[in-house]
């Protein structure tokens, strides 16, 4: 029996925690959507409970994209419970090798010892059960499998591992699973598998998908070294590019902060494990690609807090857009939020972000990158995409002259007065107020674990960003406790925005590369029009909670859209008519 509520402004969420088999129903009902996607959904992420669909509004109204979904859903799953004119769509059954050898199965003695058994018992009960992908999550290809016997149930470490190996299998409570790349982690190493689980150059990326099932064979130490040295993933980052012959180039003299490449947020994998990263201001990398003439979603560089120091080949049109920060070249100061011609030799310096945290600078003609998983940007936590940019990295340029066929850019390039730029700017999608910043949400589906008093005060708290923040999530500092510690919850699908609340009692609200999934209550969602404010808040700025309905959301997220969309058509419109000079 599953349960059908809209989960934020972007999501629906079915509950199957009444059912008497739920991981079953929601492998079903998942693999059956995969095999039909609707157009009405983004991203299909199937928790330990809970089967979480992202909407795809496009140019549809929210209410009836979500009106739409919860019928179909309904329909299907009345279909499913009468299993007629159902094709169903069998499990996976994946064949892994797995290697028990004292070298490689780090913790098999310390196993043994705390389950009371020997060496040779504890590889035999791992070794012949028959385990089920619950759920994927923590990073791209890892599994959680359910199937371990529960002799060997073990606790995770007390302090996890600085660096567990790549192809680790590990136990933990009634769980096992694969560790797809080196990684800090915490739980039990008892073998190693030479398996590739997740290859971005493979369509599909990843081995396992939800409701697939492992069998494993065990393979002697020197099987692992044969079959591990021919099964060597690519590596999922990738260098910048290889250049074409004299190709223009912005050389990087100084990283700044933390310097990235991004671009729109990849989509349809997070049921494999990778989170949709992307820019974490989408609003400020459309109007800087729009003010250089790009695509609205061309490849930019996400600065943080300080920028870098880019040493530019060719005349170059570039446009930063965000937190607020002047470009200085040659000692000149230039305002952002327009475009700027950058001469030949010139070294574009940035003034430090304030207010504002990140701004996106995007360059005339796009950077000449390879599409990795359907995107060219940098998703650091996972590990695909560019590496963070360095002090003597080189970025090539596709076309720098695509500038010139803009009427408008071309009457502004003076090539014996560069830098150039007009005097009117477009306005920051978002800077953080003075003293609090509101960020409008929608209540979570767990707020209802906090009482009615703790809820008020929740809601009422002014919340400093914490220095624990990053591309991941922001953690948030106050005064705000609970008597009793919230419990954790089966692990399920989060999204950009979503206000988690763990036993520390100090809530993380998810940002770009956040995971795909998670076990800590989720008390809040942020709307989609409030995002940006995200993106641009910094450790020390205040923040304050606002409750809305959803369809306050919905009216707040159209106006934040027609607002984005008028700016860029006048700046398109602006591009195409030339300088009238007198």
């Amino acid at each position: 029996m599953m349960h059908c509520t809209p989960l934020g402004d972007h999501s629906l969420l079915i509950d199957f925690s009444e059912s008497k088999n739920p991981l079953k129903e929601i492998h079903g009902l998942s693999k059956l959507l995969f095999t039909n996607k609707p157009a009405w959904a983004a991203e299909i992420v199937p928790g330990l409970s809970t089967l979480i669909i992202q909407l795809n509004y496009t140019d549809q109204a929210p209410k009836r994209v979500r009106e739409q979904a919860i019928k179909d859903l309904e329909k299907i799953g009345t279909q499913l419970k009468k299993q007629r004119n159902i094709k169903v769509v069998k499990n996976q059954i994946h064949q892994i090798q797995v290697c028990y050898h004292p070298d490689l199965a780090l913790d098999l003695k310390q196993i043994a010892q705390a389950c009371g058994l020997s060496i040779e018992e504890s590889i035999k009960l791992h070794k012949k059960n028959i385990y089920t992908a619950d759920i994927l999550g923590f990073m791209p290809g890892f599994a959680y499998f359910s199937g371990l016997n529960p002799k060997l149930n073990l606790p995770r470490l007390t302090s996890p591992r600085p660096s567990v190996p790549k192809g680790s299998v590990a136990i933990a409570e009634l769980q096992t699973a694969i560790y797809p790349r080196p990684t800090p982690g915490g739980w039990n190493l008892i073998g190693r598998s030479p398996n590739v689980l997740f290859n971005v150059h493979k369509e599909p990326p990843g081995l396992f998908m939800p409701g697939d099932e492992m069998h494993i064979q065990e393979i002697s130490l020197d099987q692992f070294n044969q079959l591990d040295a021919t099964n060597h993933a690519a590596e999922m980052i990738l260098p910048l590019s290889t250049p074409k012959k004299n190709q223009a180039s912005i050389e990087i003299k100084q990283s700044g902060t933390f310097t990235t490449i991004q671009d729109q947020p990849r989509s349809g994998l997070s049921h494999w494990g990778v989170g949709p990263g992307g820019a974490s201001d989408l609003d400020a990398l459309e109007l800087a690609n729009a003010l250089v003439g790009n695509a609205l979603h061309t490849a930019a560089l996400e600065i943080t807090a300080t920028g870098p120091s880019l040493l530019f080949s060719e005349d170059t049109c570039v446009a930063w857009v965000g937190a607020t920060c002047s470009g200085i070249v040659n000692g000149k100061r230039i305002p952002g939020n327009r475009p700027v011609w950058i001469a030949k030799g010139s070294t574009l310096q940035f003034s430090p972000l304030n207010p504002g945290l990140r701004s996106v600078l995007a360059i005339g003609g796009g950077m000449h990158l390879p599409t990795i998983l359907g995107s060219k940007g940098s998703h650091i936590s996972a590990d695909i995409g560019p590496k963070r940019l360095k002090k003597g990295d080189i970025l090539f340029l596709e076309n720098p002259q695509a500038a010139l066929q803009s009427p408008y850019l071309r009457d502004l390039c003076q090539v014996n007065a560069l830098p150039c730029f007009p005097k009117w700017q477009v306005r920051s999608p978002c800077l953080p107020a003075q003293k609090v910043t509101p960020i409008y949400c929608l209540p979570g589906p767990h707020l209802s674990f906090l009482s009615i008093k703790d809820r008020e005060i929740f809601w009422s708290t002014i919340w400093k960003v914490s220095n624990q923040s990053n591309r991941m999530g922001i953690r948030l500092e106050s005064d705000f406790q609970i008597k009793k510690v919230l419990p954790n919850i089966p692990s399920q699908a989060i999204a950009f925005g979503t206000v988690q609340f763990p036993p520390s009692q100090e809530p993380i609200v998810m940002l770009s590369e956040h995971q795909t999934t998670g076990g800590y209550p989720r008390l809040a969602e942020v709307i989609k029009a409030d995002r940006a404010k995200l993106a641009q808040v910094k450790p020390g700025n205040h923040v304050q909670f606002e409750v809305i309905d959803l369809a306050r959301a919905d009216q707040l997220n159209l106006e934040s859209t027609q607002l984005q969309e008028s700016t860029i058509h006048s700046i398109e419109l602006l591009l195409q008519s030339g300088i009238k000079r007198t």
